[in-house]
Formats: C-alpha cells, sequence, structure tokens
C-alpha cells in the first residue's frame, strides 16, 4: 500500500505416552471430529462404522509422517495418532498450536499438522475420539525454540505475518516503533513482519541514505530477529521514484539508482542470515507485457547488486514485488544462487469492501462480505463480485504458476477494514464481514502454500509505543489461527480443517466438528473458486463424507459449510483432490460438475446448468436454456481466461433440431477489452458442431471475456448444449 492509495530436524524419536484423564483444548487448536453422516441431494454418502478404539501412541514427525522429528516454534509440525479401530472423528490438541489440522485418517493411523506459536516449553497433548468427546489419551511434548534460517529455508510455513505500515516508509513523517511492538507481536502468535522502507526520502540529493535513518531500520530489524520474527525490507512508496517510473524500456539513470540504494543496503545487512529478507519495491505501476518485462530487467540490477554485496548476501531470499497481470512474467531474473528468489502479489479483494468505504463513480461501496454475511436488510451493500470464490481461484493461480515449480509467494499486503461511521445492525454485520474476510483471506493464502502479512499501522491492531498494547483483539486472534465470528444472525462458526483424498471414482473429505452445527453443506467443482451457488450435497450430518460417482482423472475442489436452524456458515477453505485413472474430458471447460463460471446475459436466454441429456465427451455438458419472446442476441460467456496470444479456441455446440438458432458467434475480447469474433451460420441441428476462434498475436492477454453469441429469428423456447472448450498454443 502506499499514500496515494490509502527446520532443524532432530533425528530422535518423540513418541508421546500418556494414558486417560482429562485434558483441555482451546479452540483454535481443535482437530477434525465427529461421525459420518449420509445425505445430500447428489452423490453418495458413506457413514463410518462405530468400533472399539484403543490408541497406540502420539508420534510427533516429519513431513513425510514415518522420520520423527522435535517440533519447533513457528515451523509446520506433524503428528501420528496409531492404535486401532481409530474412529474418523479423532481429534488431537495440543496447547498453543495453531491451525491444527487433520491430513488424513485410517483405523490404524490419523495424522495431523499445527505450527507451534508462542514460547518454547512443554505442552499438553490431548486425544479423545471427537471435539468435546471421549478422552483417549493425554501426554506432553517438548516444543523447542525456532530454529536458525536455513540457506534453502525463506519463510516459516505457515506464516502468521504483520506490517510496520505508516511507520519508517510515512514520507509525512513516521512513528518510530518500540521494541514492545515486537514484543507484543511475537506473544500473539506472529511470526514474521515486512517493514515498509522510504530511503530516497532519507538520502542526500546523490542518493546516500542518511546514516541515522539507516540505524532506525537496523534497530527495528534486530528487535524482529530477537523475537523470533523473520523479517523483510523493502523499498515502499517513496514518492513513487521506482513504482511510478516503469516504462516500457529500461532508463539508465534509474537503473543505476537501483543499483546505488542497494549496494547500501545490502552492505549494511551483509552479516544477517536468512532472518531478513530483501524486497525490491512496493506496487510498481504494471499495466502491460512490455512494462513488465522492463520491471524484470531492474529487478535483475536488483538481484546482481545484492549477490555482489558480499557476506550472506550471495544466499539471501530476494523477493520481487509485482503489479499487473502474473501471466505476464516470462521469466525470472537470473540468479547466480539457485532457488533463492520469490514473488510479492498484494490483495485487497475487493477494494470497494477492503480499503474504499465511500461510493465511486465505478461502484458503491460495499458493507457485506461473503455469502453468509449478506445483511437481508441492507441488500444494495452485499457484495456481488470478488467474494470467496475469487479469492480462492487468485490464490490458485498463484500456487499453479510459482509456488508448484519452486518459487515461493508472498501475499505482502492484505487488509480489509470496518466501514466508519455505521451504527446498529449495519455496524454488526459490517464488522462480522471484516474480520471473516482477514480470516478467509489469510487462511486461503496458507491453505495455497502463500505467506501473508497483514497491512497493521499505529494503533490496528496494536500500539507502536513502549507499551506494544493489543488494540484489536479480534483481529489479532483471526490472523494468528483464531476464529472470525459466526454471522450475526445465528448460524454456526465457519468449519474448519476440511482434507478431500481422491480413489477410485471417489474423493473422501473429512472436516472439523463446528458446536450448534445440526448439518453440514458441501459445494463440488473441478475448478478452484467456481462452487456453484447451491449446494451439492446437503444434510450431512457427521463430519466426513465420500463423494462418489465421480469422472476418472479429475481433480475435484470442495467447500464445506455448517447449518443450523439460523442458516449457513462461513465458507471453509477451498480443499482439493483428484481422483484416480484418465480423464475422459481433459479440455479447460468440460462442464463435468457445473457451469463452471460461465455466465448468460441478454433476453433470449433464461439461465445455464449442466445437463447430462448430451455430451461431446465426459458425462455431461453445459446447457445453455432459451426460453426468450422474441428474436435477438444474447450470449454465455467466462472472464479472465488465460490463453496466448495467437492461440485457437475450439469450442462444441450441439443445436437440436427445429430450433430458431441462426448464428453461432465464438468471441473474445483482451485485456484491454479489443474484440474478435468469427460468427458462422453453417452449423448442423442434432449433431456437435465444432466452432473455432483464433486470438489475435496482438492481443494481451488474459482474456477478459471468451464466450458464445446466438442469434435467434423469434421466439423459442428450448436447449443448446456447450462442451469441450480448449485451446492450444500457437
Amino acid at each position: 500500500m502506499n499514500k496515494t492509495v490509502m527446520c532443524l530436524v532432530v533425528a530422535v524419536a518423540t513418541a508421546l505416552a500418556g494414558c486417560g484423564g482429562g485434558g483441555g483444548a482451546s479452540a483454535a487448536t481443535s482437530g477434525s471430529g465427529g461421525t459420518t453422516g449420509t445425505g445430500g441431494t447428489t452423490g453418495t454418502g458413506t457413514p463410518s462404522q462405530p468400533a472399539t478404539t484403543s490408541v497406540g501412541a502420539v508420534n510427533a514427525t516429519g513431513a513425510d509422517f514415518a522420520t520423527a522429528a522435535t517440533p519447533h516454534l513457528n515451523q509446520q509440525a506433524y503428528f501420528q495418532v496409531t492404535g486401532s479401530n481409530l474412529p474418523a472423528g479423532v481429534t488431537l490438541s495440543m496447547d498453543g498450536c495453531a491451525d491444527m489440522n487433520t491430513v488424513s485418517t485410517s483405523a490404524t493411523e490419523v495424522r495431523f499438522k499445527c505450527t507451534p506459536v508462542g514460547v518454547a516449553g512443554t505442552r499438553a497433548v490431548t486425544v479423545m475420539d471427537k471435539p468435546g468427546g471421549t478422552t483417549l489419551s493425554t501426554s506432553s511434548v517438548a516444543v523447542q525454540a525456532a530454529t536458525p534460517a536455513g540457506d534453502d529455508v525463506p519463510l516459516p510455513m505457515p506464516t502468521y505475518g504483520f506490517n510496520l505500515g505508516n511507520s519508517l516508509e510515512a514520507i509525512w513523517g513516521y512513528s518510530v516503533p518500540t521494541q514492545a511492538v515486537f514484543k507484543s507481536a511475537a506473544k500473539s502468535g506472529f511470526n514474521a513482519v515486512r517493514i515498509p522502507c522510504a530511503w530516497m526520502k532519507n538520502a542526500d540529493a546523490a542518493g546516500n541514505i542518511d546514516p541515522a535513518y539507516m540505524a532506525k531500520v537496523k534497530q527495528a530489524v534486530d528487535w524482529s530477529i530477537g523475537e523470533g520474527i523473520y523479517v523483510m525490507i523493502n523499498v515502499h512508496w517513496d514518492g513513487g521514484w521506482f513504482d511510478s517510473n516503469i516504462g516500457d524500456t529500461v532508463d539508465p539513470a534509474l537503473d543505476a539508482k537501483v543499483r546505488k540504494v542497494w549496494s547500501q543496503i545490502a552492505t549494511t545487512f551483509a552479516g544477517y542470515d536468512n532472518h531478513l529478507l530483501f524486497a525490491a519495491a512496493n506496487e510498481p505501476d504494471i499495466k502491460t507485457p512490455t512494462k513488465m518485462k522492463t520491471l524484470m530487467s531492474y529487478y535483475q540490477t536488483f538481484v546482481d547488486t545484492v549477490r555482489a554485496a558480499g557476506g550472506k548476501n550471495p544466499s539471501r531470499w530476494l523477493i520481487l514485488p509485482i503489479q499487473g497481470d502474473a501471466s505476464w512474467i516470462a521469466g525470472m531474473p537470473a540468479d547466480s544462487t539457485p532457488h533463492r528468489l520469490m514473488l510479492e502479489f498484494h490483495n485487497y479483494t475487493p477494494s470497494l469492501f477492503t480499503i474504499i468505504h465511500e461510493d465511486q463513480s465505478w461502484g458503491k461501496a460495499i458493507y457485506y462480505w461473503g455469502t453468509a454475511y449478506h445483511n437481508p436488510a441492507d441488500p444494495t451493500r452485499n457484495a456481488t463480485f470478488g467474494e470467496e470464490g475469487d479469492i480462492d481461484w487468485g490464490f490458485q493461480q498463484l500456487k499453479e504458476q510459482f509456488v508448484d515449480k519452486g518459487i515461493p509467494v508472498l501475499i505482502g499486503e492484505f487488509q480489509a477494514a470496518s466501514t466508519p461511521g455505521l451504527t446498529g445492525d449495519a455496524k454488526t454485520w459490517n464488522s462480522a464481514s471484516a474480520l471473516y474476510w482477514n480470516k478467509f483471506v489469510g487462511d486461503s493464502a496458507r491453505a495455497h502454500g502463500l505467506s501473508p502479512f497483514y497491512w497493521s499501522t499505529p494503533n490496528a491492531p496494536f500500539t507502536y509505543d513502549s507499551a506494544g498494547t493489543i488494540t484489536s483483539p479480534d483481529v489479532v486472534s483471526v490472523l494468528t489461527g483464531g476464529a472470525a465470528p459466526p454471522p450475526p444472525n445465528g448460524a454456526p462458526y465457519a468449519v474448519t480443517g476440511l482434507a478431500a483424498t481422491g480413489g477410485t471414482g471417489k474423493v473422501s473429505l473429512a472436516w472439523n466438528a463446528v458446536a450448534g452445527a445440526a448439518s453440514y453443506s458441501l459445494y463440488r467443482t473441478s475448478k478452484s473458486g467456481s462452487e456453484p451457488a447451491t449446494a451439492s450435497v446437503t444434510g450431512i450430518t457427521g463430519t466426513s463424507y465420500t463423494d462418489t460417482g465421480l469422472n476418472d482423472g479429475t481433480t475435484y475442489y470442495y467447500r464445506v459449510v455448517a447449518v443450523n436452524g439460523s442458516g449457513a456458515s462461513g465458507f471453509s477453505t477451498e480443499a482439493h483432490a483428484a481422483t484416480s485413472g484418465t480423464n475422459p474430458d481433459p479440455a479447460q471447460f468440460s462442464f463435468e460438475t457445473d457451469a463452471r463460471a460461465w455466465t448468460p446475459s441478454g433476453a433470449q436466454i433464461s439461465g445455464v446448468a449442466t445437463s447430462t441429456a448430451q455430451h461431446y465427451a465426459g458425462r455431461q455438458s453445459m446447457a445453455v436454456n432459451f426460453g426468450g419472446t422474441s428474436g435477438g442476441t444474447s450470449s454465455v460467456d467466462a472472464s479472465y481466461i488465460v490463453v496466448a496470444p495467437g492461440a485457437a479456441v475450439t469450442f462444441h455446440v450441439w443445436v437440436p433440431a427445429g430450433s430458431a438458432i441462426t448464428t453461432i458467434e465464438p468471441y473474445a475480447t483482451d485485456y484491454n477489452w479489443g474484440w474478435t469474433s468469427n460468427p458462422t451460420g453453417s452449423f448442423t441441428t442434432g449433431a456437435w458442431n465444432t466452432v473455432t476462434l483464433t486470438v489475435p498475436p496482438t492481443a494481451i492477454t488474459p482474456l477478459n471475456r471468451l464466450g458464445l453469441r446466438f442469434t435467434t429469428s423469434g421466439a423459442w423456447t428450448g436447449s443448446v448444449y456447450v462442451d469441450s472448450i480448449d485451446w492450444t498454443a500457437p
């Protein structure tokens, strides 16, 4: 954000023996629990059978659940519960272990993961048959202090990060934080901090950084590391000398300035290990692929300069902040030390809810975000875009494009602030929505392997003075593993710990029990973030479910909500798993589970839905249902489609005999809304037709819209089917 916009593994067996007796579990650390129910509107539930249970041992392990390991603060810890006839709802709780989640379950072994926070020492461990149920064993485990950062460790994972915002980067004058800020943050469970810096504001005309300012930054870094907090420093807004001056070609003067700034910073901090990371910028203004190429040239200078500064800089992790579309990144800068570069993105989606609280010419301010948090008394202020699906889908794209290829990603800033000036129920619903957004975005980022950093400023959520007082304990709680408040209508808390495991034609799911939930509903899709508005399965009375009858070789994405008489909870984070075998329809859009975020527009089309009546491949297609009272033109399309310029897009369309369809027109609009289409009036009824569209080689992608327009000669009621939309690189 800128002023203008707003483990070291100890190879010793660690078996935690215990027996009987009491044991408490905090809400933040409970694992999955409950029994399995059968139910729903689609799919088949497979219930668990009760059995006599015995617990053999609780073992602290590595990520493979086979090698013994000692848990360390701020690092992912893994636990294995062994025994016989273990129920699917076995819960493990451990004092001060954030984000306790079930990884897998079987009758003889249940696996868990969590992140110890707080201080080193002995922690109580409790195994129960379900949350709040019968205690099966109690024991303890020693948690050691955080280990030094190895050369290959970028940040702890999961990350609970915050920003030292409006302080050392505040060019209008800053409030230098005290040591108490970092002590308070560490005690609260934060394990990483991003320190925005304004170097040029604190430099002379020749670009020499003021030693007094450098000392202030160094002090903040030292205090952070002293509390076991990883820290990153950057070049922030700083008058926009870098962020606002990225052109179509490299400016030698700006390139030299980048080199001079980072030479001084890297030299000063040369002796620091990988508890300290450098970020090259804040929010560079990038609106075209050409400017992205220029940005990467400047980042090459940044990388080369830091590596040449000596000390521990050759192995330091370096961060490349990105604005603009991630698909424009053609390649990473060359680096003399491999696997030490990461990317940074920010998330304020949707801005009309998170950081803009007044109506704009281009849209009204949003007060209520999240499907379960829409205020029925004030519907014009409910979010209609940018909700949970968009968050999950965006993070899934970053995971697939970068994290899965070994390039870590930070969400360097995210925050939703409550709307000022609201009173009564409006304030209650808005405050609950904001906390839910902060919880959901942080959890979704971590679930996708990303490292999130909350945008915090003086007095929010803690003071920067000598007390470091927490001013917003509810915000701190949701940022460090606590639960968000449930919807104000009395619906339950959101489901946590959703895990999915694929099999042959099925996916097995399990989640943590929610107090007060009468049942659970499940949402399914084969495209991240595009879960349907209506639940795929309802009335599940336990905390596990086997979704059957699925296509082979297909990845399915799921959410689960808890339901009671007042309504549904907020969404769980998304979980996914792939079925075994070969996918019968591997096209980009196959419509095997839902309409995949394709939406209609125009008077002739009444809606879209999946259907088994026709299919080009796989088992079903998308039915485009017509019900117009007169002829005309209507469309179905999807947004933000990453297609390479020059790619040929193929659509398969089935038109029934006797329809009023006269023209089928595939079309696309590029990133700048440039239009291209390829209409045809030549097609065969009662059969599958192939229509194509070539994206112009000069188009800037991703595509804002990709779709089909249909022209009818008169009133007609019937269905056209669309299936297997795919494309190939030019």
